[in-house]
């Protein structure tokens, strides 16, 4: 006898537990930090620079598997339906980024970070930070289909953008201070607005965001 597969359609919960998930995935850097702080007997902050790129690497693996899971549960990204507006669009949201960023780090953030880390440390870093990009990608999307999910509705509202600056924003007021955290809060926003400008393709919002995360 023929079995009939029945395909299960995602609930918005679903989707808020993969959003929240994703923002797991980024927390379990704090435990890797634990071990390690225990393993190595000292404060990061008194680590050498091979420890460093290790905790790197070691979170940079996490994160990606992680991403990889978490990938599979997003919807199908939409066709190539991008025109030159929306293109035009996210080059503006991303100047604006660049610049805030800038005017935040005081200079363009990675050429101060190549000139205070060096070169091998600077490659690790952005390898890092490029697994920490597709996560907050990945919370933004699964937190965008939620709530429309939710709510029915499909209108250009930044929920993803919203469900991002409640979690991994606000998160770094408790971990790296109030002024990190409103400047944490205001990306995610950007973020979340290119999302919805990209028309919720993640894979090139990928891209955007990223470059936005890094520059």
């Amino acid at each position: 006898m023929k079995e009939t597969t029945i395909s299960k359609t995602n609930s918005a919960a679903d989707y808020i537990g993969y959003a929240f998930s994703a923002f797991g995935g980024l927390g379990m850097e704090v435990l890797l930090l634990i071990l390690e702080t225990t393993l190595y007997k000292q404060a990061s902050g008194a680590w050498s620079d091979l420890q460093v790129i290790i905790h790197w690497l070691a979170t940079s693996c996490i994160w990606g598997c992680f991403g990889v899971i978490l990938m599979k549960k997003l919807p199908a990204a939409p066709g190539n339906n991008l025109q030159k507006k929306n293109l035009i669009l996210a080059a503006i949201i991303s100047s604006i980024s660049i610049i805030y960023t800038s005017l935040v780090w005081q200079g363009f953030k990675p050429a101060i970070e190549f000139s205070n880390l060096g070169a091998g440390k600077f490659l690790f870093q952005y390898i890092y930070y490029s697994l920490e990009s597709l996560l907050i990608v990945l919370i933004i999307a699964h937190g965008q289909k939620a709530f429309e999910t939710k709510f029915g509705t499909s209108k250009p509202i930044p929920f993803g953008g919203i469900f991002l600056a409640a979690t991994w924003g606000l998160v770094h007021i408790f971990t790296q201070g109030g002024s990190t955290g409103i400047d944490s809060v205001i990306q995610s926003m950007l973020f979340g607005t290119a999302y919805l400008v990209l028309t919720k393709n993640y894979k090139i919002s990928y891209i955007a965001i990223a470059l936005m995360f890094m520059l």
